[in-house]
C-alpha cells in the first residue's frame, strides 16, 4: 500500500518509527484553551509514535494535560 502525500506530512509530523503500531495508550488529555473541554487524547504507541485522537474536529488552540494513573 503506497502512502498519500498527507500520510507522508503526518509520519514526518509525528516523527513516525518504521516500526509497527500494535499497541497504544492515552498519555494525556486534550484540552480546549478557551473552554477547557476535553477535545482528544494523545496517544502513544508501543513504538513510541505519539498521534493524538481527537473527538470532533483536530483544533489549534489547546493544552496538554497528564493523565495520572490510578493508585
Amino acid at each position: 500500500m503506497t502512502q498519500t502525500k498527507k500520510q507522508r506530512a503526518t509520519a514526518v509530523e509525528f516523527d513516525v518509527t518504521p516500526t509497527p503500531r500494535l499497541t497504544g495508550e492515552p498519555i494525556m488529555r486534550i484540552l480546549c484553551k478557551k473552554t477547557d473541554a476535553l477535545v482528544g487524547y494523545l496517544y502513544q504507541w508501543n513504538n513510541g509514535d505519539l498521534q493524538p485522537a481527537w473527538l470532533n474536529n483536530a483544533m489549534a488552540e489547546v493544552r496538554y494535560e497528564p493523565i495520572v494513573a490510578a493508585a
